[in-house]
Parts: C-alpha cells; structure tokens; sequence
C-alpha cells in the first residue's frame, strides 16, 4: 500500500484529508506486522529465556560417618560368615536416595533398571525409579532364588527360578518396596518408587544434583534403607542452585 500525492496526466491530486487516512492505514499495518513477528518469533525467545529461570537447583553432598551392619558375602561357595560391624565404605553412598518431600505428583516417565541376584547378594541394593518402572531381577547365581515383598506400595512373589532367568515386575504406586528372598533370609534390597522427577542417588564421591525443582520452601529428604531419613528445610531461588550437605545420623539403639 502507497499514499502518492504526485499527479499525472488526466490525475487529480489526492487531497489533504486522503493523505492523512491513507498515512493512519500504513501506521495500522506497520503495527500489525510487528505484533506478527513478536508472537511468532522474539516472544518465544522470551518466552523461552524466562521459562529457564522458573527452576532451582538443589546439589549438595552425602556422607555416611557412622558404622553401619555391613555383612559379608555369604555365598554358597564358600565358608559362611557371620555378620559384623564395619565403617561404611564410600560404596555405601550409593545406597542413599535424596529426594523432595513436599512436592506434587507430576507426570514422570517410566524406568527400567536391574536388579541382579549375584553371590547371594542383591546388586544394587538400592535403586529409585518413577511409577510405571519395571525393574528385572535377574538370578546370576548356581543357586535357586526367590524374590518377594510384603510392601504395602507393591506385593509380588516371583517364585523360585534357576540361574540365566530373570523375572519382571512393575511398580505402580509411589513408596518405598522392601525385597527379599524366601531361600536366604540375609539378603534384601529396596526400591523407591516416585510419583514425580526430584530425586536422586549419589555418585561415588557422595554428590548429588536435584535439577529443575519448582521454587520456594522446600523439604529435602536423605534417605538411607538401614540408617532411617534426615531432612532439611531450605528456601530455593529460581534460576539459582542452592547447596546443602548431609551426615547421615546414628540411629537410636
């Protein structure tokens, strides 16, 4: 659209008034265009820039200084051994899930990991997955297994199989599914199912990283199977990391 004064052969000239609606219409349209470009492309970028500072992150790091009851390999092959107290080694972080306490269910995507029956021994003996996780429990050993639970979040007995067969089970409901075997009354591990994403397990050095955790005042839980939960309460920023660290403490005798 153009707003030409000029005047050729045969033309009037367009009048004062004309001009100045004809000048509105092209101011009009320049707006139009602009709004265009800031709904299709600059305001995502905003949009995108500011949805990044809606999160917090919470890291820290697990230390275990208390003896835990550390028990020894008792395998078939081998002179059995009673159990007896040991410091806990820096694998035993590995066996600590944290995780937000005072939080929502949010839609999470199902897992699936392993759980391995190796030396009469659960390996991992601790794992943490979402609802709708399967979890397989393979039998590593020359032995017969059975695995079971009596966990009001998931009941299951999987019956007694040989070595090279591995059962399935699924995990619907959110909390903490104790397992053993009927064969071997000293082994057990634990499954930790949540309803939304703000949990984690340590890494060897005992760090860990909560990524994306909604803003405010929050609960943060250390879990550990034998050494029970500790919790701190600490306020989260959004678009900043905050630090907090654990000493898991010694349980009541």
């Amino acid at each position: 659209m153009t707003c030409d004064a000029r005047r050729g052969p045969g033309m009037q000239a367009t009048s004062t008034p004309a001009r100045k609606l004809c000048a509105l219409g092209m101011a009009a349209l320049l707006v139009v265009a602009v709004e265009g470009l800031a709904l299709s492309g600059f305001e995502g970028l905003a949009l995108s820039g500011a949805e990044g500072q809606d999160t917090a992150t919470v890291q820290g790091r697990v230390d275990i200084g208390i003896p835990v009851a550390a028990r020894r390999p008792m395998t078939a092959y081998a002179t059995r051994s009673v159990p007896r107290p040991a410091l806990a080694p820096e694998s035993e972080r590995r066996n600590v899930v944290i995780y937000l306490r005072n939080t929502r269910p949010r839609g999470v995507a199902p897992m699936h990991v392993s759980i391995r029956q190796r030396n009469e021994t659960f390996t991992p003996r601790v794992v943490a997955v979402t609802v709708g996780s399967e979890v397989d429990f393979p039998n590593d050993d020359l032995i017969y297994h059975n695995v079971f639970s009596l966990s009001r979040a998931r009941s299951f007995n999987l019956g007694r199989y040989p070595r090279g067969d591995t059962r399935r089970v699924r995990f619907d409901r959110p909390g903490i599914v104790k397992v053993f075997c009927e064969i071997h009354s000293h082994m057990s591990a634990a499954v930790m199912v949540f309803d939304h994403p703000w949990f984690a397990m340590p890494d060897e050095n005992g760090r860990f990283v909560l990524d994306g955790v909604p803003p405010g005042d929050l609960q943060v839980t250390a879990w550990h199977e034998r050494l029970g939960d500790t919790t701190v309460t600490l306020r989260a920023e959004a678009g900043r990391a905050v630090t907090t660290d654990f000493v898991l403490p010694v349980p009541q005798q």
